[in-house]
């Protein structure tokens, strides 16, 4: 599978989770519903779609190299993810933030599991 499908994989499962997160919170759950809920999936969506660009890219051959460029990534997407967090956390009352929190964990969950998985499948179809 080439990186391009990957992304192309990466963007339309990202679509979804984000179209679903949408329905959920704003027909079934309204009163937890923000608009950090349906930003979160975007933003674990393009930052997914770099990464996947990123590590797929040809100029990462050697294991060393892809080694160091994958904890770069992690601690770089870490770090996003973390000031989106921060700043979405405290800027919203405080009974909707115990449901961000709950969905911002399992979404970071989704997406390391898609990563992951893409990741895998690309280097397993390379050698």
């Amino acid at each position: 599978m080439s990186s391009s499908e990957l992304i192309r994989r990466s963007v339309v499962i990202g679509s979804i989770i984000t179209i679903l997160a949408a329905v959920v919170f704003s027909v079934w759950l309204p009163e937890v519903s923000s608009s950090a809920l349906i930003i979160a999936p975007i933003i674990y969506t393009v930052v997914s779609v770099l990464t996947i660009r990123l590590l797929t890219a040809p100029s990462i051959e050697a294991l060393l190299k892809f080694s160091s460029a994958f904890m770069l990534t992690n601690i770089v997407k870490l770090a996003i993810y973390l000031g989106y967090f921060l700043v979405s956390y405290l800027g919203m009352p405080g009974e909707k933030r115990i449901c961000f929190v709950v969905v911002f964990l399992v979404l970071y969950l989704i997406f390391a599991v898609i990563d992951t998985i893409a990741l895998l499948q690309f280097f397993k179809d390379k050698n």
